[in-house]
């Protein structure tokens, strides 16, 4: 006999296994890794006992005790993200953004392990042998572990950037505390974040004054992020993408860029311009796809503040007086003069 819908809520209710629970081989093994890291965590903290912050050398004996800590525990790069605060996937991040930026004349290093031709990324398993092998790559991991790499410190978000505080590593108080909480709110601090790249374009065309709209717009194959100056006269087309992880979606989407939306406004809206943002590690690493990217756009961005600056002065070029809304035209003054 079928049941009825209250029946069914019931079962819902009643019936509720709430979180998915892992096999017991699964939390058994993890329970093991977890008593592994934290017996690493009480010996590291028992080797810097004797390092004193007060000393001027403190930070190149903790870059020292680090470096062998990593080369030579089983359990010292687990131990070194948990006293960070760092996740595995930030990790992989900036030890491949390294690579690629390496291979693309964008950082210079005389370590070995860098000049490796980049095919694939390296995640955990590669890391750890690596380290195991090369105490150079230990070296330049605890460089950067402590806060000593500027390329990684120019790169990372003041929020993640701290993060990477030698005094971490010394096991105080104040240090472990800000970890802590750190990671409580990281989730949260990531979904803040996610809108910020649009908040950007957004907020510099609410500053000169342009008039736009949001969303679809007719003979274009998906949904715009920004259209100027709107849906039904489009002039200037603008994407967003900020990508700082990387996926097998990204080739889609280039694609997508260019076979559909490119496409799509050169046959419907033949003398309008294309503007894309596109920016991120995770662009770095993936070349084809980025490749593809930028023969879509008739204009391609970051949002470094050079190249917002010269979005600014495209806007102004490409723009007419009508294009902005009524009274703020200082914009449109300014670039046609």
């Amino acid at each position: 006999m079928q049941k009825s819908t209250d029946e069914k809520i019931k079962t819902v209710l009643e019936k509720n296994t709430f979180f998915t629970k892992a096999l017991p081989s699964v939390e058994e093994e993890y329970q093991k890794l977890i008593d592994s890291v934290v017996c690493s965590l009480k010996k590291l903290r028992k080797i810097v006992e004797g390092v004193d912050i007060k000393e001027e050398s403190y930070k190149q004996q903790l870059f020292e005790i680090l470096t062998n800590f990593l080369h030579t525990e089983k359990y010292g790069l687990d131990t070194a993200l948990a006293v960070c605060g760092l996740s595995y996937e930030k990790l992989y991040r900036i030890v491949n953004f390294l690579r690629i930026a390496y291979q693309r004349g964008l950082y210079q290093s005389q370590s070995n392990w860098i000049k490796e031709t980049y095919t694939t990324e390296w995640k955990e398993g590669k890391i750890k042998s690596k380290l195991r092998a090369d105490p150079t790559f230990a070296a330049d991991l605890a460089k950067i572990l402590l806060g000593e790499e500027p390329l990684i410190n120019r790169i990372l978000s003041p929020y993640e950037r701290k993060t990477l505080d030698p005094s971490k590593f010394l096991f105080q108080e104040d240090s472990m505390l800000d970890t802590l909480a750190r990671y409580s709110i990281r989730g949260r601090y990531i979904a803040s974040k996610g809108g910020a790249p649009e908040d950007v374009i957004k907020n510099i065309l609410d500053e000169m004054g342009v008039r736009y709209a949001c969303g679809k717009v007719k003979g274009v194959g998906r949904k715009i992020d920004f259209i100027i100056p709107s849906e039904t006269k489009p002039k200037v087309f603008i994407q967003c993408s900020y990508v700082e992880t990387t996926s097998s979606g990204m080739g889609d989407k280039a694609k997508t860029e260019k076979d559909t939306v490119s496409k799509n406004i050169k046959e419907n809206y033949p003398k309008a311009t294309f503007i894309l943002f596109v920016d991120g590690a995770g662009w770095i690493v993936r070349g084809e796809a980025l490749r593809i990217m930028c023969e879509a756009g008739d204009y391609v961005f970051t949002f470094h503040e050079e190249q917002l600056k010269e979005f600014r002065e495209l806007l102004s070029k490409l723009l007419s007086k009508e294009d902005y809304k009524q009274g703020l035209h200082r914009f449109f003054e300014k670039g046609k003069s």
